[in-house]
């Protein structure tokens, strides 16, 4: 038989209980949402720099395998202007975008290098997705990426991808772009890079 100071405990322990449910749904919501915001903005507003020439930091050369099994020296791009762009198959921005890149690749292939940097990533799936989107350059093998990505200094970083840079036919960063890069904008920035004198 219940008393009323056991009724009472008992519908205290049920709204306590209830509020800790509450609480828990409230923060797992702001924790869901925070986490979506982090990722829409690290991605979903690309940050867009251009250099000035005097302002222009050279990327250090290096040696990598890419995916087609050759070998890559980045001294053999001197002078030509390139574009590298770091990606992964598993990374939904960079779907949005291979179709501007392959197409700017093409439309510039005789002014142009472009260069993959695959990250965070196995051989077979970052193969199935340059045959996919029909991307017509070679990438950087997810292994060495740890090799690439330093000679770039701060302009490069895993964490950001997808991110491209435009490098100068001296070898300097003219430009990059983190987040989705579209046609319109590479475009334009390999354009301006390639009319320099």
């Amino acid at each position: 038989m219940s008393t009323p100071t056991h009724d009472r405990n008992l519908k205290g322990s049920l709204i306590t209980l209830l509020a800790l449910v509450l609480l828990g749904g409230v923060a797992w919501l702001v924790t869901q949402r925070d986490s979506e915001s982090a990722a829409q903005s690290e991605v979903g507003g690309p940050v867009q720099e251009q250099f000035a020439p005097e302002d222009r930091e050279a990327v250090t050369p290096f040696r990598a395998r890419l995916l087609s099994g050759a070998a890559f020296d980045s001294a053999d791009l001197a002078g030509r202007v390139a574009v590298f762009n770091v990606w992964g198959s598993w990374c939904g921005p960079c779907r949005k975008e291979a179709p501007a890149l392959a197409r700017v690749a093409r439309e510039t292939a005789d002014q142009a290098t472009f260069v993959g940097i695959n990250v965070r990533d196995n051989d077979a799936a970052a193969r199935a997705f340059e045959r996919g989107f029909e991307v017509p350059y070679d990438s950087v093998v997810s292994d060495d990426s740890d090799q690439a990505l330093p000679a770039f200094g701060g302009a490069l970083a895993t964490a950001a991808v997808p991110s491209t840079v435009v490098v100068d036919r001296e070898g300097r960063i003219a430009a990059r772009v983190v987040g989705i890069v579209t046609y319109r904008t590479l475009k334009a920035l390999v354009d301006e890079v390639v009319a320099e004198p």
